[in-house]
């Protein structure tokens, strides 16, 4: 008799001791597949409609029409020769600018690390006495350099306490080479014609990717040196 019970109280030993090995490494595999969960999540925010990307353009937007207004003071702020404006908006991003005939306007090129490429052109404009809103869209013709004029459509981006609009064109002609662009609105459109005289756009571009493959920084770092602190 004693030694059934011997045997059933070493079966009891040993079974709970599987159950209990067997726990350990189900709960430390649960806790990998967490952590893969937790790398899928953060790759999903990094890429996904969490990236800040909706709320980087927004703060483009309103970094333009600072500029335009003279509100903004960037880091770097050239002027070529060909009275091309170069500034730093962060420390991955320069602007490029030019303001038309009457001052009114201005028309900005985005150069962004790392590929350096000029990219969205925008303008920002006095809206007159028109009163479009926001995603509202302008008709125009763009003229390059006295060619074959383009019809164009303007996205009004966004709009300044002062009621300047941000403008983005769509299906524009190239403005690499041009001298002289003419932008003139549809008779319905109560809005004065823009003229910009861009030349040497292609050697601003030149500067300024210059500058953005450096490696230099665009804007001073915030964080200040602690060591004398």
């Amino acid at each position: 008799m004693e030694e059934f019970i011997g045997f059933g109280l070493a079966a009891l030993f040993i079974t709970g001791l599987v159950l209990t090995i067997r726990k350990a490494f189900t709960k430390k595999k649960d806790l990998y597949d967490y952590e893969d969960e937790i790398i899928l999540d953060n790759d999903m925010v990094h890429y996904g409609p969490f990236s800040g990307s909706f709320d980087k353009s927004y703060r483009k937007h309103i970094l333009l029409l600072a500029v335009s207004s003279s509100f903004l003071s960037a880091d770097i702020e050239l002027r070529t020769i060909d009275n091309w404006g170069i500034s730093s908006w962060d420390n991955e991003t320069l602007l490029l600018q030019k303001t038309s005939y009457d001052t009114n306007s201005n028309l900005f090129i985005e150069m962004e690390r790392p590929f350096c490429i000029c990219t969205d052109p925008v303008i920002t404009t006095d809206s007159g006495n028109t009163n479009y809103n926001i995603g509202d869209r302008i008709e125009a013709v763009m003229t390059v350099d006295g060619r074959k004029p383009k019809k164009i459509v303007f996205d009004v981006q966004s709009i300044s306490d002062n009621g300047s609009y941000l403008l983005k064109p769509k299906f524009y002609p190239s403005l690499r080479y041009s001298e002289i662009i003419k932008i003139k609105f549809a008779q319905n459109v109560e809005m004065d014609e823009m003229l910009f005289n861009t030349k040497g756009m292609s050697n601003a571009m030149k500067q300024s990717e210059k500058i953005c493959l450096s490696g230099y920084d665009l804007e001073e770092p915030t964080i200040q040196e602690t060591k004398r602190i």
